[in-house]
């Protein structure tokens, strides 16, 4: 029987090319976006998850009081390592971390690198296992391991085992290592990684004042390893002993208490751990992603019943045979469903090629996130059996239960009128048509909110502005002599911190509660050459012995802690008093995913300079540039360059909204074909069940606008209906999503909603002119003639 079904299946898409077509395309293509979305979520839930003992690793972590919260830190003091090796009989193994940058320099090659200092358990405890060398080697102070893809920068294919590289951590502050190893290649699935791992010890090599015993220093991260999680329970009691250490050394971080977080679930609640170790999760990537796959397959799936109903109008008399011969109902729609399930089996299969082969390396060339999907993958395969179980079922129940209630006498008599009225299939079209209208009104939206957020203002001019990072005062003063007889530089400050690069964080201590801030320590002429705009007050001022207890606020600062007169205002940060003088608008640091912090300036001391900051006349960015490149590499041949353009700091942030802006114009695209064939099955099964009508009317000399009214009367009104019901949906839809995905985004409005509308009427209109053009040609003696 089921081998008859698979037949009379294979039968029908070969007679009907255009319908099986049409089926197999809708359900393939969402088949294969739900594919990616699969890869995705599957990616982001499995970050850090590759690590043997995964489950006995924990992250220490802490809880103080923030701007009137508890908050999650992912830091620990730099003590709390060494003690809790010492204390602790439970913990199996422990390991601190350390990021910092150095000079790495081996031949010829001169880089900036990012140096991980770590204690030597730490590849024993996480799985990094070593292509060339010994994990044990980590315990050597000159001993030095490297990630592949540096290993591959630095000396290519072959072992570097045994060579040496010389780390400059400042100026007199260089040492040798050798190098003891090779990190094989990362999982794509990481957070926590390496470039250039080396003995944590070495860090008071690297800076002289570290000390071990500072309870005012964290690092980056302290791990622990227990074997049996109730160990947890007696560790984290013991914990309070430290709480009085901490909280005595440095009241601006008084500990409420010390916990855990499992390395399983690091990554899942990174975003809720300030200052950790891990990338967040992307939450907002899984919630959209997955409303996209939901979307995609709920299209096919309604205009697959459309279609399927259509195309059943050819198989009437197929029908009465299998009941006359004596099928029950039962039988008829066993055999459709067992069809049906054949049909979206083959989707599966063309949906599973397109996403393994175009969709997915298509997604990832858009956000460079280095997504693995792996073909023999139980859990793909599971997932792909509940797509097709679900898209089986749910597009085959419902022509399956209305074909199968014709009665063979009906069928025979031709007294059959079917298609005519089907209230329910205009149903489905109309919530195709909501679907598919919030779909193209959010890629139209997206794309309106990617040109604004690229004219939004930043806060400042970064234009015309330039950055190098220096090494010490000495460079600095140097280098600025030499761009100073650039006849382009407008002018030029120095920095500790700059906008995009680096920041620090202090905290003010109010009577009420302690506010977390961001802080910058500049020259007084930053303010000037990066282009802030002073809203009240002033900046600091040259050689300004005062101007050293003197802070400058950003608004949001002051609203936070709704300071009505903010100029003259005193502060206090770690037992200092500082006067505010000024508040400067609101400015954007990293990108306009980061939400804009309070802020404060203070002034920097010369010695402290990290970064020169330059502005230029208007269209000479890049000549001025390249004439720093070229005095840096005069005046420090030995140390590598690193600068930029100020308007690059974001550019990240902008390729990912372009990314997101194609994906959903792809899935607008995608829609609107679903939508304009849904359509179609529909208006071509009501034509289908009106030939002997059209003929007739044909015959008594009905004209084109007579046939054109008869054909969409009902639609109209259907489709201006769901239009109706579609645009105040999508706008609040594409609202919540701009909300959940954009700290800042566009004003809302109707314009892309009325556009959106636009196109999809326009589709519509072309896709019934189509049916009616068929009416029309038809000639009326073929719908008259009775077989």
């Amino acid at each position: 029987m089921l081998k008859n079904y698979f037949k009379t299946s294979i039968r029908s898409l070969l007679k009907n090319p255009l319908n099986s077509f049409i089926n197999l395309f809708g359900l393939s293509v969402a088949t294969g976006i739900c594919i990616v979305v699969y890869a995705f979520i599957q990616w982001d839930m499995s970050i850090d998850l590759f690590h043997k003992q995964k489950d006995e690793i924990y992250l220490t972590t802490f809880y103080v009081d923030r701007d009137g919260t508890t908050h999650q830190y992912g830091l620990s003091p730099t003590p709390i390592g060494a003690l809790m090796r010492q204390d602790f009989a439970q913990i199996k193994r422990l390991c601190r971390l350390e990021y910092s940058n150095a000079i790495v320099k081996s031949g010829n090659d001169v880089f900036q690198e990012s140096i991980l200092f770590s204690d030597p358990e730490f590849l024993d405890m996480f799985t990094f296992p070593l292509k060339w060398g010994l994990s044990s080697s980590l315990s050597d102070m000159n001993s030095i391991i490297f990630s592949e893809e540096m290993a591959i920068k630095y000396f290519g294919d072959e072992n570097p085992v045994g060579r040496d590289v010389l780390l400059k951590f400042g100026e007199g502050k260089g040492k040798s290592f050798t190098v003891s190893g090779v990190a094989e290649a990362f999982p794509q699935a990481h957070a926590i990684d390496f470039d250039f791992l080396i003995n944590f010890e070495n860090f008071k090599f690297s800076d002289p004042e570290y000390l071990l015993t500072d309870w005012k220093h964290f690092v980056n991260a302290t791990f622990i390893q227990v074997e049996d999680p109730e160990n947890l329970k007696v560790i984290v009691q013991g914990m309070n002993k430290y709480k009085a250490l901490q909280n005595q050394a440095q009241k601006d971080w008084a500990v409420n208490s010390f916990a855990f977080e499992p390395l399983t679930t690091l990554h899942e609640n990174s975003d809720e751990i300030r200052s950790d170790i891990s990338d967040g999760a992307s939450e907002e990537g899984r919630v959209v992603l997955s409303i996209i796959g939901i979307f995609m397959l709920a299209l096919a799936c309604l205009n697959y019943i459309n279609i399927a109903i259509t195309s059943a109008t050819r198989r009437l008399k197929e029908i009465g045979i299998r009941k006359v011969v004596g099928a029950n109902r039962r039988l008829v729609i066993i055999q459709f469903l067992v069809e049906n399930i054949f049909i979206t089996f083959l989707a599966m299969v063309i949906g599973l090629l397109l996403g393994v082969f175009i969709f997915e390396p298509w997604f990832d060339s858009l956000f460079d996130i280095g997504m693995d999907l792996k073909l023999f993958n139980v859990n793909l395969w599971l997932f792909l059996l509940s797509i097709l179980a679900l898209t089986g079922i749910a597009s085959g129940i419902y022509p399956a239960f209305y074909i199968s209630k014709f009665q063979a006498v009906s069928i025979f008599k031709g007294s059959l009128r079917f298609g005519k009225k089907n209230p329910l299939t205009k149903v489905f079209l109309a919530f195709q048509l909501i679907l598919a209208c919030i779909t193209v009104a959010t890629a139209i939206m997206l794309s309106q909110n990617a040109d604004y957020q690229s004219e939004r203002s930043w806060g400042y001019d970064q234009d015309r502005g330039l950055y190098i990072e220096v090494a010490d005062e000495s460079s600095y003063v140097r280098l600025r002599e030499a761009m100073f007889q650039h006849p382009d530089v407008l002018s030029i400050a120095g920095a500790q911190h700059h906008l995009g690069r680096r920041i620090s964080h202090e905290v003010i201590h109010a009577p009420d509660r302690q506010y977390e801030i961001r802080s910058m320590a500049v020259e007084p002429k930053y303010e000037e050459v990066l282009g802030l705009n002073i809203i009240s007050g002033r900046f600091f001022k040259e050689n300004s012995t005062s101007d050293k207890q003197a802070v400058v606020m950003n608004e949001s600062l002051v609203k936070a802690m709704e300071i009505e007169q903010p100029i003259g205002h005193v502060i206090k940060i770690d037992s200092i008093r500082y006067q505010v003088i000024g508040v400067v608008e609101d400015f954007h640091i990293y990108s306009f995913y980061d939400e804009i912090r309070p802020t404060i300036f203070k002034m920097a001391e010369e010695k402290d300079y990290r970064y020169m900051v330059l502005q230029v006349k208007e269209g000479t960015q890049q000549s001025t540039y390249e004439y720093a490149q070229e005095q840096w590499a005069s005046l420090f041949p030995e140390q590598p360059f690193e600068g930029g353009h100020q308007e690059d700091v974001f550019k990240f942030y902008f390729e990912e909204l372009k990314g997101h802006t194609k994906l959903l114009n792809a899935v607008a695209m995608v829609a609107i074909l679903l939508a304009g064939l849904g359509l179609y099955g529909l208006v071509s099964l009501n034509v289908a069940g009106r030939v002997r009508e059209f003929s007739i009317r044909k015959a008594l000399g009905a004209q084109l606008g007579n046939i054109v009214v008869n054909v969409t009367k009902q639609y109209i009104i259907l489709i201006l209906t769901a239009l109706a019901i579609g645009a105040p949906v999508s706008y609040l839809a594409v609202e919540a999503l701009m909300d959940l995905v954009y700290k800042y985004h566009m004003p809302m409005n109707f314009g892309g909603i009325f556009l959106s509308v636009f196109l999809l009427v326009i589709v519509l209109i072309f896709t019934m002119a189509s049916q009616v053009g068929k009416v029309f040609r038809t000639n009326p003696v073929d719908g008259l003639r009775v077989e």
